[in-house]
């Protein structure tokens, strides 16, 4: 599985990126405490909901679309319950109490970064100072 970066205002966090289908439908069941926060990417807005079964730890799924956060939820272990979070792009599930702890907020900017394309343009850099030094 990809890994990314999410930003908010005040902080970073080291995610899975659950692209795929079968990446989504899994996500964190079985993950016990602390789970890893996961991204769920979407090439498209759609509407997304979500429940909890087979997942043991509780969670603050946060609901975005186009770089904003448009809804926080609680997940709770175990829940076949449905999560309706509207129209979005990108659903964050981070370890419950992330988004108190760090002041993540309904309406606060939020970014994802792909470690890839990340580490693509860090090397391009890091040859662009050497190639640089070398011709000096």
């Amino acid at each position: 599985m990809k890994k990314g970066l999410i930003k908010t205002k005040n902080s970073e966090f080291s995610v899975l990126l659950a692209i795929t289908a079968e990446e989504q439908e899994r996500g964190l069941m079985e993950q016990k405490w602390p789970p890893p926060c996961m991204a769920f990417v979407y090439q498209n807005p759609r509407f997304s909901s979500f429940w909890m079964k087979n997942t043991p730890s509780p969670l603050d799924i946060v609901f975005c679309l186009d770089g904003k956060i448009t809804k926080i939820c609680k997940g709770e272990p175990y829940s076949t319950a449905l999560i309706d979070g509207g129209l979005s792009d990108l659903v964050v599930e981070f370890p419950y109490g992330t988004c108190q702890e760090h002041g993540i907020v309904e309406g606060s900017e939020i970014n994802l970064h792909n470690f890839s394309h990340d580490e693509r343009e860090i090397s391009n850099n890091l040859l662009s100072v050497f190639s640089g030094l070398l011709n000096s």
